[in-house]
């Protein structure tokens, strides 16, 4: 299990990933998406992250606004994508990660996490 400060720095690290990525700032250009992230097993670990006219802006502890999109798992396997070290599309195929949102949401998600789990 992935205690909430660990979830939080591999969500960090995940945001500076995509940032420094030209291949996912181009699959999120002109998306705007509010994001909650929820640990299935460490409630406190609840986290809101933002795109903003294509840009992921960054993550905030909580909650925060009406999520578009809500992505749920244990902290550990959500631990493990956010840090690059498991297969995305993988994980939710087998349904440890759940999504909940828009189609079109879902699929950028989808590609951004594929873009920054290659190095791309």
């Amino acid at each position: 299990m992935a205690t909430k400060q660990e979830l939080r720095e591999a969500l960090d690290d995940y945001v500076k990933r995509a940032q420094a990525s030209e291949r996912v700032r181009r699959t999120l250009k002109g998306w705007n998406c509010v994001m909650h992230i929820q640990a299935s097993d460490v409630p406190e670990a609840a986290f809101t992250s933002t795109v903003r006219s294509g840009e992921l802006i960054g993550v905030e502890d909580g909650l925060i606004g009406q999520a578009d999109l809500i992505i749920r798992g244990s902290s550990e396997d959500l631990a493990n994508v956010f840090w690059g070290d498991e297969n995305p599309a993988s994980n939710y195929m087998q349904g440890a990660i759940q999504t909940q949102g828009s189609q079109d949401d879902v699929m950028r998600l989808d590609a951004m996490a594929m873009f920054i789990y290659l190095g791309q």
